[in-house]
């Protein structure tokens, strides 16, 4: 168990070592002129809209599932059953949103460091 713990440990030193050096270093920079170009604006806005309305239903779908199991937690009563099945509810909404967020921002991280959106220069 200590040596799954110890390359438990050790994998992720190498993995986040290995990040911080390929940040370190300068990356080539793509060209992306065929991506600002006028004629990829319908694409990047499709892009655009269609991130945002996932976004917006996986919220909209979050706030709808804490309410119910919210709802289903407090009319439990002293139902052990119902109350462990509406926690399990509550947390498995809560980690779903937690996935959707780091997701986003994960490829907003990616899509920086590739130069693709982020602060101009002038």
């Amino acid at each position: 168990m200590k040596k799954l713990i110890i390359s438990t440990v050790t994998a992720i030193y190498t993995f986040f070592f290995g990040i911080s050096i390929a940040l370190a270093q300068e990356l080539p920079k793509p060209d992306m002129s065929v991506w600002q170009s006028d004629q990829m604006k319908p694409v990047r806005d499709f892009a655009n809209i269609a991130v945002g309305i996932i976004f917006g239903l996986a919220i909209l779908y979050s706030v709808i599932m804490i309410a119910w199991y919210g709802i289903k937690l407090q009319s439990a009563g002293g139902d052990p059953l119902k109350s462990q099945e509406a926690k399990q509810g509550l947390k498995a909404t809560i980690i779903g949103v937690g996935i959707t967020f780091g997701a986003i921002f994960i490829i907003g991280l990616i899509l920086y460091i590739l130069g693709i959106v982020g602060i101009k220069g002038n």
